[in-house]
């Protein structure tokens, strides 16, 4: 095997490498040599042309001069002569210029005088070749050219060396003249070239071969490391397989997301062959997504526990318990996985505790207060006609209908009445309704319990109940399957009817019922984090909707996108009393967005705020919302906006941008969302001066106490002092943000966000406490007081009246201020002296 690899090297790599040094150095002398060769000449020859025209063109100078009876003719060519005899050129100014006629008879040469006015018709270079004879012919067949011949250097006489001349006739005078080049000096640069490029070819020759054999000997290197890890690999592959064949349980073994081993028992379990399993993936067997799984490791050195449903080959599912341990496989990461079905006690329990809840959050509704339940009563006049009542109800989608005498109400008519009165009988629609109304009107205390409601329609087999205050005045009305509804609800119902709403009208009456859960979950002293978490799971559920039925107007988005909340939404921590914070990430692929894309997600924002807020989700006063285009943008421009916040702003502008950091992923691409908040850890990386100015928000905060340690209030009246939970809770909510960014935590909920800050021991025990308990104080009476006002029929808000708590709450509220001047002295203690 080893020698294999090794021929395969050399015949991959060595052999071209030799072979592309021997075609390097062959192209050099066979191509490159001889291609300047041919260049050199033609550019020599180019010169000595050009030489001889300027010459030319001094004769012709003489010779205007003579047809313009200047100078004679024997004046004009003897001063030509003359002229051109002076001229020189070449490196030493000793190449020159000939004159002969074409008889041939020599006019001047500056070297040879003895020539002048002789014949040379005889003239012979040492090679016997008729120089002057060959010039006239050229110049009598092209009227230029060049000829070959020997002809002594220069002016040493006693040096003859070869030359190439160029020859051209002037007419006028029967003259040629001609000059050459030495082809000594061409030889003798082509040879100082040939020396130049044989010795950079042999220094590259040198380095390639330098290299070549530095590579081979790394890749032997590598080779023998290679056969080590191999050997080792083949070991660890042995142990493992050893290891998950030894299980008790079904067992598989996972590297790059891919199973590589897997035992019988798991293979009985599932019902697949063991090849078979080798070509699935683990999201095809395992009803839980593979990216869930791996994020769920807090600790890399223990295992995780998790349960979930597998997926067999006949199409069924099992409840089964994972436990998950990572291990180091060669140089992957891999994970090892035993597979445990649920026994049918734990799935008993579990059906148990499902059917609990449900049973208690029936039990809780029914000791609550009908009140959120009373509609407005729709009435009409003892004189109407059965018709016009029909009309009525019909106009304002309403079922029953209340029959008064001078705004006294005496009778009621609905649907059933209509039914079995008026259409079973075929009476005339003209009659008056009294005829068809039931009386007297079944009442009940509009402060009655919500399980005297459910045993009065019981009772008295009637499909409504008309309510009374105090006097005995019927106040509204209250349905049986609007109660019925509640009843069968809690909390999984009331998401399903979410996800099947049509409208927005059924998306608001969802929403109200909010308040009677909070209120009964608030009796039953159930934990604020449930109510937040039960809170925002409707809003999403809500939102989640509205989108999609905005996508039946608008058609499918045109790409990839993600919408995110942001606030107290972001946080998990939606109160009664909130509004919206929502923005649009766009995946634009690292290209701008063009018109129609820009277009289409606006829209989708302003319809979706619009929406939301006819859902009974207020605008936001702000206008952080996706119908604002500065919110409604690409990833790429999100990042830039956090990187600016992070890099360049104020201590306003962070205090200002501080709710967008808590932002939220509900509808679209989540990846979007992670790679968002990856983008910030990296650029929060040793911000010092921006965690400061985060810092500066809770150290402002002052608790509103008289010198003598009183609550003052943030503002009050004769007979009441109120304070803003919301501002209270403020302080303690920047505080674990601040933290929670600094040290990459990238939980949202701020519960969240103190069990993790904790884990990482960044806070201690004592912190951890008292944040966790001024945390669901301040929640609780924060939902306790908003239910109160609602119940009221006030509209809610962040205030509560101190007067109206506890001597025990007010000095919780005290002890929470403590604790906010705790926070503020670590943060003075982390930052002040750090900057």
């Amino acid at each position: 095997m080893y020698d294999k690899e090794l021929y395969r090297f050399f015949i991959s790599i060595v052999f071209p490498s030799i072979l592309a040094i021997i075609l390097f150095i062959f192209s050099i002398f066979l191509v490159i040599i001889p291609a300047f060769e041919k260049t050199k000449m033609a550019d020599k020859k180019e010169m000595i042309s050009e030489l001889t025209n300027t010459a030319w063109s001094l004769l012709d100078e003489y010779n205007q001069e003579f047809e313009n009876f200047n100078l004679s003719l024997e004046d004009a060519q003897k001063m030509a002569a003359f002229k051109i005899e002076q001229m020189r050129y070449g490196k030493e100014y000793k190449d020159y210029f000939w004159i002969i006629d074409q008889h041939p008879t020599m006019i001047m040469h500056p070297y040879k005088h003895e020539l002048i006015s002789s014949d040379l018709i005889n003239y012979r270079d040492p090679n016997g070749i008729k120089v002057f004879v060959e010039a006239t012919k050229i110049v009598a067949e092209k009227g230029e050219g060049f000829i070959e011949y020997m002809w002594q250097w220069k002016d040493d006489s006693t040096k003859i060396v070869q030359k190439l001349s160029y020859v051209k006739a002037y007419e006028p005078w029967g003259w040629i003249i001609g000059t050459g080049i030495y082809l000594e000096d061409v030889k003798q640069e082509i040879k100082i070239l040939k020396n130049n490029l044989l010795r950079i070819s042999l220094i590259i020759t040198l380095i390639i071969v330098s290299i070549l054999l530095y590579v081979i000997h790394q890749s032997l290197i590598i080779q023998n490391k290679k056969r080590d890890a191999e050997s080792k690999l083949l070991l660890s592959r042995q142990k493992y397989k050893a290891l998950v064949d030894a299980s008790t349980e079904g067992t598989l073994m996972i590297i790059n997301q891919s199973i590589i081993f897997s035992n019988l028992k798991f293979s009985k379990l599932i019902k697949y062959e063991p090849p078979e399993i080798l070509t699935l993936e683990f999201e095809d067997i395992f009803n839980t997504q593979w990216n869930k799984l791996i994020d769920s490791f807090e600790d890399p050195g223990k295992s995780i526990s998790m349960e979930t449903q597998i997926r067999c080959k006949d199409g069924t599912e099992s409840e089964v318990i994972l436990t998950i341990s990572k291990i180091n496989y060669a140089e992957d990461l891999g994970y090892i996985i035993v597979t445990k079905e649920l026994s049918p006690q734990r799935l008993i329990e579990r059906e148990t505790e499902f059917l609990n809840d449900e049973l208690q959050s029936s039990l809780l509704l029914m000791n609550q207060p009908i009140k959120p339940l009373i509609r407005e009563v729709l009435k009409c006049s003892v004189d109407t006609s059965i018709q016009n009542s029909v009309l009525l109800m019909k106009k304002k989608e309403r079922n029953i209908l209340f029959v008064h005498r001078d705004n006294e109400i005496i009778g009621v008519i609905n649907t059933s009445d209509l039914k079995n009165r008026v259409l079973a009988e075929n009476l005339n629609l003209g009659r008056p309704v009294v005829e068809i109304m039931t009386s007297p009107v079944v009442t009940i205390p509009e402060n009655a319990l919500f399980y005297e409601a459910m045993l009065l329609y019981n009772r008295k087999n009637i499909s409504h109940l008309a309510t009374i205050n105090q006097d005995g005045k019927i106040t509204g009305v209250i349905g049986y399957i609007d109660s019925f509804e509640m009843q069968k609800n809690y909390i999984s119902f009331l998401l399903k009817e979410i996800e099947a709403a049509e409208d927005i009208k059924q998306l608001n009456k969802l929403h109200t019922r909010n308040v009677i859960l909070v209120n009964a979950l608030l009796e039953s002293g159930d934990k604020t984090q449930n109510i937040t978490r039960i809170v925002s799971a409707v809003s999403d559920a809500i939102l989640s909707r509205i989108i999609l039925l905005v996508f039946e107007d608008l058609g499918e988005p045109p790409c990839e996108f993600a919408f995110m909340v942001m606030g107290s939404e972001g946080r998990m921590e939606q109160t009664l009393y909130t509004d919206q914070d929502n923005a649009i990430v766009i995946d634009n692929k690292g290209k701008p967005l063009n018109e129609s894309e820009s277009d289409y997600f606006l829209n989708l924002g302003k319809l979706v705020s619009s929406k939301l807020n006819e859902a009974g989700y207020s605008f936001c006063k702000g206008d952080v919302m996706a119908s604002n285009p500065r919110w409604n943008q690409s990833i790429d421009v999100w990042k830039e906006y956090f990187t600016n916040w992070i890099n360049n702003s104020d201590p306003q502008s962070i205090l200002d941008a501080n709710i967008f950091f808590d932002f939220r992923f509900v509808f679209g691409r989540k990846s979007l969302i992670d790679d968002l908040r990856s983008h910030i850890n990296e650029v929060l990386v040793n911000k010092s001066i921006f965690f400061y100015h985060m810092a500066l928000s809770v150290l402002k905060y002052k608790p509103p106490l008289s010198l003598f340690g009183n609550v003052i209030g943030n503002n009050h009246t004769e007979n009441s002092i109120h304070i803003d939970i919301k501002k209270i809770l403020l302080p303690i909510i920047s505080f674990v943000r601040l933290y929670a960014l600094k040290y990459q935590v990238d939980e949202t909920n701020s519960l969240y966000r103190i069990n993790q800050l904790s884990k990482q021991q960044v806070i201690n025990k004592s912190i951890n406490d008292e944040l966790i308990l001024a945390y669901n104080f301040l929640m609780h009476i924060r939902f306790r007081f908003q239910c109160i006002s609602i119940l009221e029929n006030k509209s809610p808000d962040n205030r509560i009246d101190i007067n109206k708590l506890t001597q025990f709450e007010v000095f919780t509220i005290k002890k929470i201020f403590a604790t906010i001047s705790e926070l503020q002295t670590l943060l003075n203690f982390d930052y002040k002296s750090s900057i």
